[in-house]
């Protein structure tokens, strides 16, 4: 069965989004200069499949040092500048990691982090540290990795959303943007599920729900809903509640039997 590939390129990203990793590239080089290990792109944009007002920018930079505050209030500002020049930006995800993090094995987190590395992104600059990490191919082992507590992170949203921390108290959107993040943990929940029956493999949101579908039509109706939730995510609590609790009793009582 072969092994999950890296489609993701430099050519494949928008030019306006080539222009802005260039300034970010240029900014984290003098930042971090030779503490800088890699920078890298991640997710939908480097395989050109983004959306308008749907897609995230997700970086991630990779350092030889300890993270300090100064690094992480840089992170913020870079942030809030990039967010604002960019409005078709969902948002700027520019995380900083210290690349001794990776190499803990025995953490399903790390090991799924690894795989992300290893088959969705594009190098910035630095030095490619993927090499040595381990690739899959679509089967239960895959299944397991990419939804490893799924039924905690269900949870976690639901008791979230009706008592957010502070800085989502002040974010009229901290709804929408978790009901978007549920809405994507059961597309790729669904497509684990498959994973446990054919090697079916795809990144795309619309893919994942259509073969769910096909192969469950049972369960048409929530996976259609999750769809529709990641493109228009609502912004009324009770919906993404009843969604989540709608959730529970069907896809994820079928991850229940296929994952473990």
């Amino acid at each position: 069965m072969n092994q999950i590939q890296n489609i993701s390129s430099w050519s494949k990203i928008k030019p306006e989004y080539q222009e802005l990793l260039n300034e970010l590239k240029i900014k984290v080089e003098n930042r971090f200069s030779t503490n800088l290990v890699a920078f890298y792109l991640l997710g939908s944009i480097g395989r050109g499949d983004d959306k308008p007002d749907i897609s995230d920018m997700d970086t991630q930079i990779f350092v030889n040092r300890k993270i300090t505050n100064e690094d992480k209030a840089w992170l913020e500002k870079i942030r809030t500048k990039t967010e604002f020049k960019y409005p078709k930006l969902e948002r700027l995800d520019i995380d900083l990691v210290e690349d001794k993090e990776l190499t803990d094995s025995s953490d399903p987190d790390i090991n799924k982090f690894k795989f992300i590395l290893k088959t969705d992104t594009v190098l910035i600059c630095g030095k490619d540290i993927t090499a040595s990490f381990e690739s899959f191919s679509p089967g239960l082992e895959l299944a397991q990795l990419l939804n490893h507590k799924y039924r905690d992170s269900l949870e976690e949203i639901i008791n979230y959303l009706p008592e957010p921390d502070e800085e989502d108290q002040n974010n009229p959107e901290y709804i929408k943007e978790h009901v978007r993040w549920i809405a994507k943990k059961a597309l790729r929940l669904s497509l684990g599920i498959i994973m446990v029956e054919e090697p079916f493999y795809t990144r795309i949101m619309e893919e994942m729900a259509n073969k769910f579908s096909d192969k469950y039509p049972i369960y048409e109706s929530q996976i259609q809903k999750a769809l529709l939730q990641y493109h228009q995510p609502t912004n009324n609590l009770n919906q993404p509640l009843a969604f989540c609790h709608e959730l529970s009793k069907t896809i994820y009582k079928l991850a229940d039997e296929k994952l473990i």
